[in-house]
């Protein structure tokens, strides 16, 4: 298997479903920003007291990268000063916290009139926000033009999605437009041309288009060597309460527990520094890994940006729900951070109509 084979793993269409029988509708995604509302819901509430402003903001049809550009444009802050926990969607209305320096406040009203960004709310609080810092978002999604005829049927499938929940994949906003990211991420990984001149945001991108790459190819894998669900001896676990991870060595113990709902079963975010498997899986994860002439070493090359980490290979939405809207059909669901509401929608749309490019 070449490393070129890695750009397999940002074509969605080929990747596993959880309900791959269940009935599915022809529906437009985005057709209007409006149609894909996004809130955040953030790890810590502003303390009100601090050196940092946190400002909730609401953006509509930009990206997370022109929003920081326009705030530091309008307010004349530099965009590093500027704290973000994750990035939102492009095409869609999102509302999120975003950190400037506390001294900056009386520059707010210059951003009055920017395009595409609405100022909320301020509060102090005592550090600036960081990647990361928020538990997840909440979503209302339109399915445009969906037939209601199939409201029940699909009703079914998300019942069974709230039970079980959906493959954890990395969506494709996560590879770039035209998988650029991707391409990008290999030719580095393979020294084939020098590194391009990208901010620290962009760079961060790139390595891990190549990593969630990765990650979508190791899930498929298990999926299809029936693994998904059968805990391997020295599986990195997670527990679902705190997040904590530990190897599964007992593993009739393990399995039972994962069964129960209290674990779940990690695949590798690969990077050099990432928590390794054990005995059977993590021969597994290894022999995935050569397959595309890679090792962990090879990541040292992105440096803290490909430390690696671990992501469970599926995730549970919260509070799934579908009602009949005048345009369509409508979902309402919340998602831990780092997990994709598109990927989602793949268990319930076949055939969406074209929409415009997203992040």
């Amino acid at each position: 298997m070449s490393i070129d084979s890695l750009l397999g793993g940002a074509d969605l269409d080929s990747m596993p479903f959880v309900c791959p029988n269940g009935p599915k509708v022809k529906a437009g995604i985005k057709v209007e920003p409006e149609d894909f509302i996004v809130e955040e819901i953030p790890a810590y509430e502003p303390s009100g007291e601090g050196e940092h402003l946190y400002l909730w903001v609401q953006k509509r049809d930009i990206s997370g990268s022109e929003l920081i550009k326009r705030i530091s444009n309008s307010m004349g802050i530099p965009h590093q000063e500027i704290g973000t926990a994750g990035t939102k969607d492009r095409r869609a209305v999102t509302r999120q916290w975003i950190s400037i320096p506390g001294n900056k406040e009386s520059r707010i009203g210059y951003l009055a009139g920017t395009q595409g960004i609405e100022i909320l709310a301020a509060k102090r609080h005592g550090n600036k926000l960081r990647t990361g810092h928020l538990w997840g978002n909440r979503f209302q999604i339109l399915l445009r033009d969906a037939a209601l005829e199939q409201l029940e049927e699909l009703k079914a499938t998300a019942k069974t999605l709230g039970e079980v929940g959906f493959f954890n994949l990395f969506g494709t906003q996560r590879f770039g437009r035209d998988v650029d990211n991707l391409h990008s991420g290999l030719a580095l990984l393979t020294g084939e041309s020098k590194r391009p001149r990208l901010n620290r945001f962009q760079h961060r991108m790139v390595v891990s288009s190549l990593q969630s790459a990765l990650f979508n190819l190791y899930l498929q894998k298990r999926v299809v060597e029936g693994l998904e669900q059968a805990v391997m001896l020295g599986d990195v676990m997670a527990k679902v309460e705190t997040g904590g991870l530990f190897h599964a060595l007992e593993l009739e113990v393990e399995q039972a527990r994962f069964e129960k709902n209290e674990t779940c079963i990690t695949g590798p975010i690969y990077g050099h520094r990432m928590k390794t498997a054990l005995e059977k899986a993590a021969i597994f994860e290894s022999d995935f890994l050569q397959s595309f002439g890679l090792t962990l070493e090879a990541f040292k090359v992105f440096g803290q940006l490909a430390d690696g980490s671990r992501r469970p290979l599926r995730v549970k939405p919260l509070n799934l729900t579908m009602a009949p809207h005048e345009n369509g059909i409508q979902l309402s669901f919340a998602l831990p951070k780092g997990s994709y509401a598109t990927v989602l929608l793949r268990e319930f749309v076949n055939d969406q109509n074209p929409t415009p490019e997203q992040e």
